[in-house]
């Protein structure tokens, strides 16, 4: 994983991403700078929001297939419980065609929820590239680094040298930067070092090499200013399990994420009735309840100009979610429809494929939905009847709540039994 240690990411597709990236962070710090502001913390926030909205087309494209596959749901599933137990290749062709004849009636592709996401995966960690090595993308900030750096690099005169100096080697073990797997003879790999330090770890660099111990304070002294943010936390320093002001990220970390996964629930349901929710949907809603308490111990263990980009990611989301939820209130369904089944025709006339018709399926939509709305009143009548009687003691005491072990379904068997063995009478 050498890519991950040099200056500048090398990995393929990521690399790149992460230069582009680099530019716009480059271009933020030379703004700020021109109005007086040198301070990395407000650079990662600014990158965050220009980053998240750069994004804000593939958000709106990934939230209209949530708002069309919310429709189709029902279909699909109702598909998957018709080969449930059929598991021969016919059975499976013909579960094939007619899915895709679903996604076909609302100009929809199965790839369409997830070509959004692979688009932001190589960004999202091109992203972290940038924010965790800076001195790569910010020019002006690498040169502060290189006064110490080309110093260090002219004294490294070999392999030899630099494992001379037991106590730099073991500083640079400290920081998994060991001395035996890179010879520290590049300037950039320095850097990568320095950029790791601390307070007190430059101080250590000082007592190693006396010689420089001017140029190293005062490159500390420049370093300490532009990562101090809020008037006390170091974002090169972890907040660790200490008593401080630091903690403060961690916490706003874990709180944001939680807001914004419980935003995204809250305005794509998924369903919980135990014959329709998938395992899939299952450990998307676990992760979703654990990911806030992993995003407060990394931020605990890890710099916390990470835990400054967590936090702004996670706030520029829910901001950009409330307004794409409201964006999406103003599109019908029907034009929604429309649209895709106009892309779907361009691409079935290259083909020489006939058209689909829109009428036809804003149709049968709007009849899915109407039916869709009657199973839901029935469901909710069931679900009232069958708690009447259990109020009454007129049916075992189950509990209600628990869906994964009492359906819909079966309590409506429950109802029909009971009204069978006492004539429908209370």
């Amino acid at each position: 994983m050498e890519f991950l240690l040099l200056t500048k990411s090398s990995a393929f597709l990521i690399g790149p991403i992460a230069t582009l990236l680099g530019y716009i962070m480059d271009f933020i710090y030379e703004a700020c700078s021109l109005i007086g502001i040198q301070n990395i913390g407000l650079c990662i926030i600014l990158f965050t929001i220009i980053t998240n909205v750069l994004m804000l087309p593939l958000t709106i494209k990934q939230q209209k297939f949530t708002k069309l596959n919310a429709v189709m749901s029902p279909e699909l599933q109702e598909i998957q419980r018709k080969y449930k137990d059929k598991k021969d290749q016919v059975s499976m062709q013909k579960q094939q065609a007619e899915t895709q004849a679903i996604y076909e009636k609302y100009g929809a592709s199965p790839t369409a929820g997830c070509l959004p996401l692979l688009i932001q995966f190589p960004v999202m960690f091109a992203l972290y590239r940038v924010i965790y090595n800076i001195p790569a993308y910010i020019n002006d900030i690498k040169a502060i680094y290189c006064q110490v750096a080309e110093p260090l690099k002219q004294l490294f005169t070999s392999q030899e040298v630099i494992e001379s100096y037991k106590e730099f080697v073991d500083l640079a073990g400290a920081n998994n930067f060991p001395v035996t797997k890179y010879n520290y003879m590049e300037t950039n790999r320095i850097i990568d070092l320095l950029y790791q330090f601390d307070s007190s770890e430059w101080t250590k660099l000082k007592e190693i090499f006396p010689t420089l111990s001017g140029t190293i304070e005062s490159t500390a002294a420049e370093v300490i200013n532009l990562n101090n943010f809020l008037g006390g936390i170091n974002l090169m320093e972890a907040p660790g399990f200490k008593i401080s002001i630091a903690l403060i990220i961690p916490i706003l970390a874990g709180l944001t994420q939680w807001i914004s996964t419980k935003l995204m629930e809250r305005e794509n349901p998924r369903s919980s009735d135990s014959d329709n929710e998938s395992s899939m949907a299952k450990s998307m809603k676990s992760m979703n309840n654990i990911m806030p308490l992993m995003s407060v111990f990394f931020c605990i263990t890890l710099p916390s100009c990470i835990g400054i980009y967590w936090i702004a990611s996670s706030v520029v989301r829910t901001v950009i979610q409330l307004y794409v939820n409201h964006s999406m209130k103003s599109i019908s369904m029907e034009d929604l429809i429309r649209t895709n089944i106009e892309k779907q025709n361009k691409k079935r006339a290259k083909k020489g494929l006939a058209p689909i018709s829109a009428d036809a399926s804003i149709r049968t939509t709007q009849r899915a939905q109407e039916i869709m709305a009657q199973n839901a009143e029935r469901e909710r009548l069931k679900e009232e009847k069958l708690k009447e009687l259990k109020a009454q003691g007129k049916l075992p005491n189950v509990d209600l709540e628990k869906k994964p072990q009492t359906s819909i379904a079966a309590k409506a068997r429950m109802v029909q039994e009971y009204n069978e063995r006492t004539g429908g009478k209370k």
